[in-house]
């Protein structure tokens, strides 16, 4: 199935805001011995369908059957962790491929339909149960014959053929029933302490906390429901109608810790229509635009440059975050200018400000 890779929030006022946030994420994990990219953990499905927790299996003797439920993992504490597929990758794929033919699609011996939770670059739950999962190739001689494979999953681009990533574990089948077994998992050492004998009346203790993998949130951008610009009384500056007035706050939040991508915050405005007569309208040139960083949990956020009244290009960057730096919740606001051509009648001229955040 193919999920939706976007969320879309929107607020209408004087000045109004559309925004659009989207995430995505690039796989980094502990490279397998057989050339995986990361750990793809196993769960025993059980009973799965009747309320059955499915159960990490780390012996590998244990014999999985042909139709037995498995799900994969992108880690070993929850069986709905997710295998976070690159940035690049638009579909994914479970495979059986023998050894060295991974990332070559023409040449898998089997494989099915996957594809990514809304919003991410996630495969979740993956079902790796042959019987269900391998809808192409020919699972049937795969499991006729036996022998050694891979089995996992695929991340892919261009229409599904070139392999960008792939998360997978050497499986050993039985021919005739496809019963087979994996190969263990390859993890990262723990360190363990050297312990030093005391000194006087020093003392020395070990300290051995445990950690678990961090998983993507998601990339958000928010307003206040109706949210609008504030425009002080116009006055003649120049000779020209001047006002100036505050967007008021919007929050980036970030919410990936796992993948760090950092995000661009653009900005784009219509032009301005006057509220009684239609044909009067103002370009979106005169609106000038000062972003502003209001509070910032991320350490990696900058302001926009600043756009002048008369002279602004839209769109234009309101912010950015660097990658590895974004994580948590950035305020920002800007300070408007908005000036008139003198030979403009007098009224309120309505516009929209559109802003999108995208990830890196």
């Amino acid at each position: 199935m193919k999920m939706n890779k976007k969320m879309r929030f929107a607020a209408v006022g004087v000045v109004s805001l559309a925004l659009v946030a989207g995430a995505t994420a690039v796989a980094s994990a502990v490279v397998q011995t057989n050339g995986s990219d990361a750990a793809l953990y196993v769960y025993d499905g059980g009973n799965a369908g009747n309320g059955f927790t499915p159960a990490l299996v780390t012996d590998p003797s244990t014999a999985f059957t042909w139709a037995g439920d498995s799900f994969g993992s992108g880690n070993k504490i929850s069986y709905d962790a997710p295998s976070t597929c690159p940035t690049a990758a638009d579909d994914a794929y479970i495979f059986v491929a023998a050894a060295g033919n991974e990332r070559t699609k023409a040449s898998w011996s089997a494989s099915g339909d996957s594809g990514f939770a809304a919003g991410t670059k996630n495969v979740i739950a993956a079902t790796l149960t042959p019987d269900v999962a391998l809808t192409a190739g020919n699972p049937g001689m795969v499991k006729s014959n036996g022998g050694t494979y891979s089995l996992g999953i695929a991340c892919t681009n261009n229409n599904g053929n070139t392999v960008v990533g792939a998360f997978y574990r050497t499986i050993t089948m039985t021919a005739g029933t496809g019963s087979y077994t994996m190969a263990a998992v390859t993890e990262t050492a723990e360190p363990t302490p050297t312990p030093t004998a005391p000194a006087g009346t020093t003392g020395s203790v070990a300290l051995a906390p445990q950690t678990v993998g961090s998983t993507d949130g998601v990339l958000s951008l928010s307003v206040p429901v109706g949210a609008a610009a504030a425009f002080a009384s116009p006055t003649m500056v120049n000779n020209k109608s001047t006002t100036t007035g505050t967007l008021g706050n919007v929050t980036v939040a970030d919410g990936r810790g796992f993948s760090r991508s950092g995000w661009d915050l653009n900005a784009s405005v219509a032009d301005f229509v006057n509220s009684s007569d239609a044909t009067n309208t103002i370009s979106k040139v005169q609106l000038g635009l000062l972003p502003k960083i209001v509070s910032s949990e991320a350490t990696g956020v900058t302001a926009g440059t600043a756009q002048v009244a008369g002279s602004a290009t839209y769109s234009s960057v309101f912010a950015s975050g660097a990658a590895a730096n974004t994580v948590g919740n950035t305020v920002l606001n800007a300070d408007l200018t908005f000036v008139a051509p003198a030979n403009k009648p007098a009224g309120t001229y309505v516009s929209t400000l559109t802003l999108t955040v995208v990830s890196k």
